[in-house]
């Protein structure tokens, strides 16, 4: 097991790779300077050519790549442009826990919510709580999460007053549950419909009706051998969307004003800061990995099958 993850890990090294190239290109590439960006008066020629110097801008560009990508290697981003008071891991360790913590609640909330109302659309024997919990799954995939979070602002906020439109008090506090929701609206969608599949597909299997044969009780029968057997594709749904709330979730705390990494992200894109968007890039992409890598794990504890591969 052990010897698996390190060389999924291993593997993941190319992809951080493209990424860096391809972010640092991109980025410088982009017309203008971050000093142009950073002020709202222009700077006099001189005074760019000296912080040009200062940040090693003024060197040739596969000679600042080289630079970067030695600083990268080892977790060195240097200084932020934006804000030359605090150095790219100071803004890191500020502002990703607050991301981490807003896309894991979310997905914990999609997972607890999502598992028993897939279950209870699969095994009822009534077609209205199919077709109302179906519903329920049909508008969370299809409700983009901007405007699911601007409609849960100006109906929570303005109209009933009981959340802040805007600001962040805690991640305990009631400013969180508009961007928490929001997040959680797609993979509980997601998760309904995967799962509800899922069971029915495995409800009718041999070793169920066996299982059944045999006396076991029903509550059993769903645990143990059915839901174990149809958490297996929704695992895959989890990941995906997992990776997509902690990459995407700067439209949510742009628009209800959290002070996440996403959010300090879009500054960064409008201020031209090279050092922080590299980070924030490479961030993101091993994120990406390590749920890819959990996903497989997880895997490997649900199907016996692929515990016989692996042997």
């Amino acid at each position: 097991m052990l010897i698996y993850v390190i060389k999924r890990l291993l593997a993941g090294v190319p992809t951080l790779l493209i990424s860096f190239t391809l972010v640092f290109f991109i980025a410088h590439a982009t017309p203008g300077s971050p000093w142009d960006a950073s002020s709202n008066r222009p700077i006099e020629p001189a005074v760019k050519a000296r912080l040009d110097e200062k940040y090693n801008l003024n060197a040739p560009l596969y000679v600042q790549y080289v630079s970067y990508l030695s600083g990268a290697v080892r977790g060195d981003f240097g200084p932020s442009f934006r804000d030359r008071t605090m150095n790219v891991s100071d803004i890191v360790a500020q502002f990703l826990p607050v991301s981490l913590k807003l896309g894991g609640a979310a997905m914990l909330l999609a997972v607890l919510l999502g598992l028993p109302l897939g279950a209870l659309a699969a095994l009822s024997r009534k077609p209205i709580v199919d077709g109302a919990v179906r519903v329920i799954s049909t508008v969370g995939i299809s409700m983009p999460t901007y405007v699911v979070t601007s409609i849960l602002i100006v109906s929570l906020g303005v109209g009933l007053g009981w959340v802040p439109t805007f600001g962040w008090e805690g991640f305990f506090s009631i400013s969180s549950i508009v961007p928490i929701v929001s997040l959680a609206l797609a993979p509980l969608g997601a998760v309904i419909r995967s799962f509800r599949t899922s069971l029915l597909e495995v409800m009718n299997l041999d070793f169920i009706k066996t299982a059944r044969a045999k006396g076991l009780k029903p509550m059993s029968i769903i645990i143990h051998h059915m839901s174990r057997n149809a958490l297996v594709p929704t695992v895959t749904v989890v990941g995906a969307y997992a990776s997509s709330i902690l990459v995407g979730s700067f439209f949510v705390e742009s628009i209800a004003g959290i002070p996440g990494f996403g959010r300090y992200l879009v500054l960064a894109v409008a201020a031209r800061d090279y050092p922080v968007i590299i980070a924030t890039t490479l961030i993101y992409a091993m994120l990406v990995i390590v749920i890819n890598i959990l996903v497989d794990l997880i895997y490997f504890l649900l199907d016996p099958q692929v515990r016989l591969e692996s042997a």
